[in-house]
């Protein structure tokens, strides 16, 4: 969890994979470590660094390999045959793989298959290949030489690679986005908004059940802010009105850094596997704060989670020491979480849902601003949008 959590705060992923890189050569005890990443322009997975304090060192820049190379293929593979690991490749189990794959399926093609694959990582001098997925992308290979005492890798050792190796490819495709939205914003504004609402689409996709989620809160934030105005609960500002739609937008950004495993947990959640679904909002605010035009996001992400009474998290902030973009995104946020179906539960009615609202007012939520959304409710201007981009528009 540590470690998936410094890889978060990473935002060049060529550093990032030369501190795991540095980090395994030093404390693994390895002759060599290398990392290949997939590089769109030249279509192929590239050496980005390696390390060899153990006597062997590949020639970074110069060694690539291509999408249809026997490595990339197993990995990409649907079957990989009966008897093959799914999770790596290890140089000492392959002539017993090719042996039992001609036995059972009675084929010399998958032999010469396992042969290609031994002729690649002889190349390498590679005793375990790792692969690095994002979803189904494979975003990258660990390479690791043998170890330099001459045992064999144990199975807890290989599942620490892969475990970290699918932490770096999220880490590193988190850092992609990053860079995405700099270049974004620097380019032109709308585009910017447009990006973020991309990022806060693709997030929301991890799970079917919370596709346009972002979207929906961002909507209903807009319509609590344009109430408070309307009632004289706060000043109307057009930045600020910006900042709810975008900060709401992206509200779940952090839960890039949380695992498909616990995001998409249908049972309840362990008391462990919820400590780390809380992590979102933090990593959120870690994303956001250093990117030029974000930073004044950050409150609606840290805070959303925050409780009037001040038993909710990551803070503990109570009352209106909670920043106010924080305490109206939680209302939004709750609000379509209870009147949306998840894996775990049914849609609540409108109506159900804002006499909950209204019940937990003053000790979950700021009652100023649940009653400047049930007035809104009352005057029949929330409805469940189908759209696919919010009006930032109509603010300018």
């Amino acid at each position: 969890m540590n470690a998936s959590k410094g890889m978060i705060r990473v935002k060049d992923p060529i550093t990032l994979l030369k501190i795991i890189t540095r980090f395994i050569d030093r404390q693994m005890g390895v002759t060599h470590v290398a990392v290949m990443l997939f590089d769109k322009a030249q279509n192929a997975y590239i050496l980005i660094d390696s390390k060899g304090e153990g006597g062997v060192k590949l020639p970074v820049d110069y060694i690539k390999i291509p999408r249809d190379s026997a490595i990339v293929r197993f990995f990409q593979a649907s079957n990989n045959g009966v008897f093959a690991r799914k999770e790596a490749l290890v140089y000492s189990e392959l002539d017993h793989l090719q042996n039992f794959e001609i036995l059972v399926n009675k084929k010399e093609s998958r032999a010469i298959h396992y042969e290609d694959i031994q002729r690649q990582m002889t190349y390498f001098r590679a005793a375990v290949c790792v692969p690095s997925f994002y979803k189904k992308e494979l975003i990258g290979v660990l390479i690791l030489g043998d170890k330099l005492s001459g045992e064999r890798y144990r199975e807890e050792e290989i599942g620490l690679f892969v475990t970290l190796a699918n932490d770096v490819a999220m880490a590193v495709k988190n850092a992609e986005l990053i860079k995405d939205l700099k270049v974004a914003y620097d380019r032109e504004h709308l585009l910017f908004l447009q990006t973020s609402i991309a990022l806060a689409n693709a997030i929301d996709a991890r799970d079917r059940y919370t596709l346009g989620h972002s979207e929906q809160v961002s909507h209903y934030s807009l319509i609590i802010a344009e109430e408070m105005v309307a009632g004289g609960a706060m000043a109307y500002d057009r930045e600020f009105m910006e900042t709810v739609q975008l900060s709401a937008l992206l509200h779940d950004v952090g839960k890039i850094g949380i695992r498909d495993q616990i995001l998409n947990k249908p049972e309840r959640l362990t008391a462990e596997e919820f400590e780390i679904m809380k992590m979102h909002v933090s990593i959120g605010a870690t994303i956001v704060k250093p990117v030029k035009g974000l930073a004044n996001l950050t409150d609606g992400i840290l805070y959303h989670h925050e409780r009037w009474d001040g038993k909710g998290y990551m803070t503990g902030l109570k009352g209106e020491e909670i920043p106010l973009l924080g305490r109206i995104v939680n209302v939004a946020d709750s609000y379509d979480t209870m009147t949306a179906t998840r894996s775990y539960k049914k849609a609540s009615t409108a109506n159900a849902a804002f006499e909950e609202l209204i019940r937990c007012k003053g000790t979950q939520f700021d009652p100023t601003i649940v009653d400047a959304f049930y007035k809104a409710y009352t005057a029949g201007k929330i409805t469940k949008r189908d759209f696919v981009t919010p009006n930032f528009l109509r603010l300018h």
